[in-house]
């Protein structure tokens, strides 16, 4: 029976492995790197600013910090999974739009191996590419001239996470992940006034796929009346990511029905074989706490953008910094006479200085983040609700301004697996 369950977490991952192929954003910075960077979207994380680097807890796999694992207790399982959907609207100076999309966003289980060592795997997004983008420029000699861009795909994420307990306090943890992905872009050059120029078209397609580590610590200090600080840190080193990149340019003609007539091939790339340089980051978390009634968090993470390269070349990004506040409350835990008073109430915070750096200015993004854990009755499962409002970006210098929704929905599954049962 222990290694059919310990086989059911691997078959489950593979199953929905699939699903990671849709389009799961639409964003026109997602052009840039390697795809819009994804946070933690577990809805625990999501919902606390998206922090977790001095967060530990029994019930939710915190992948943030590897160094969590430890709190799981040695008798029980976790499976956690969830959902999550975005709508966003686009604004520029002169117009704008909205988008709307859902899918899968995690899968993760953890469960013990010995007292002082716990485990941890899941499947979860990385970066996501989706973008459609037109760009019209005026020419005195071919008239008006269209720009489209457009781009789809994404990395994801296969973690194996391992902590183990130094002492009663101290634990340290490593993520060992597995990069996969495949991103699309495609550029487009249309004369709009004349049907007789030759329009031209490039399309590049890049494969990745290779290991990434990460690593964490985390230390408690016990206080008076079941309150504790955590202190937290989290490392992952400069990592080059094999890929492989191929492409194709050609010229055509469009009809004035709107139909495309391929004309001459200009060049072919075959699979070439490269990296992706992904940068260092660092960061470090506090976390204050009483259990089953409150907590109050806060994280700070630093990645050196400006080493970043792919296949050789830079992409203009500079260094950034996050910094994420969280707190959650629950009235009465064990209050089974009044279930409100055993909902846990979430809200967070986060300011992101990204490492776009556009038409001179280094963008901003900022939200507030809400949610809600709400136990079944008569289980340790919980079903976990977040929403999340935020924005990015600017209409200042001819850039585009993110307005955002994002909703989570999770459910966090505690199961005691492992217990020796007794006949007497």
């Amino acid at each position: 029976m222990t290694k059919k369950y310990l086989l059911l977490p691997l078959f489950i991952l593979c199953m929905y492995s699939g699903s990671y192929a849709q389009i799961r954003i639409a964003s026109p910075y997602s052009r840039f790197g390697i795809g819009d960077l994804s946070g933690n979207n577990n809805a625990w994380n999501f919902s606390l600013g998206q922090t977790g680097i001095a967060l530990r807890s029994s019930t939710h796999i915190n992948y943030t910090n590897p160094a969590s694992y430890t709190a799981f207790d040695s008798l029980s399982f976790v499976f956690e999974g969830g959902f999550t959907s975005e709508s966003v609207k686009l604004t520029s100076r002169l117009q704008s739009t909205s988008r709307s999309y859902a899918s899968l966003g995690y899968l993760t289980f953890g469960i013990p191996v010995t007292k002082w060592w716990k485990t941890a795997l899941g499947l979860v997004p990385f970066s996501d590419v989706g973008y459609n983008v037109i760009s019209p420029e005026e020419s005195k000699t071919a008239g008006t001239i269209l720009r489209l861009y457009t781009g789809s795909g994404g990395v994801n994420r296969f973690f194996w996470g391992n902590a183990f307990n130094v002492t009663k306090d101290l634990s340290v943890g490593v993520n060992v992940s597995y990069l996969f992905g495949n991103m699309t872009r495609e550029a487009t050059v249309l004369f709009y006034d004349s049907l007789h120029t030759m329009n031209y078209k490039t399309d590049a397609y890049i494969n990745v796929g290779d290991f990434y580590y990460s690593f964490g610590a985390q230390y408690r200090i016990r206080l008076k009346r079941e309150m504790s600080v955590i202190v937290g840190a989290v490392f992952a080193p400069t990592t080059s990511i094999t890929s492989h990149a191929s492409g194709i340019a050609n010229t055509f003609l469009i009809s004035s029905s709107g139909v495309e007539y391929p004309k001459d091939t200009i060049s072919i790339l075959d699979s070439y074989k490269g990296a992706i340089l992904l940068p260092w980051m660092a960061g470090g978390g506090l976390t204050f706490q009483k259990t089953d009634n409150f907590m109050v968090t806060v994280d700070y993470r630093y990645q050196n953008w400006k080493s970043f390269r792919a296949f050789g070349l830079n992409d203009s990004l500079a260094n950034s910094y996050k910094i994420s506040v969280g707190g959650e409350f629950v009235p009465n835990a064990d209050n089974y006479s009044s279930y409100f008073s055993r909902i846990r109430y979430r809200l967070g915070f986060y300011f992101d200085r990204t490492y776009l750096q556009l038409r001179g200015r280094q963008l901003n993004e900022y939200g507030i983040s809400i949610g809600f854990g709400l136990p079944l009755r008569g289980m340790k499962t919980m079903m976990n609700i977040g929403g999340q409002f935020g924005s990015r970006g600017t209409v200042q210098g001819d850039l585009i301004k993110e307005t955002y929704f994002k909703f989570v929905l999770g459910f966090s599954i505690y199961e005691r697996w492992f217990h020796k049962r007794k006949y007497f």
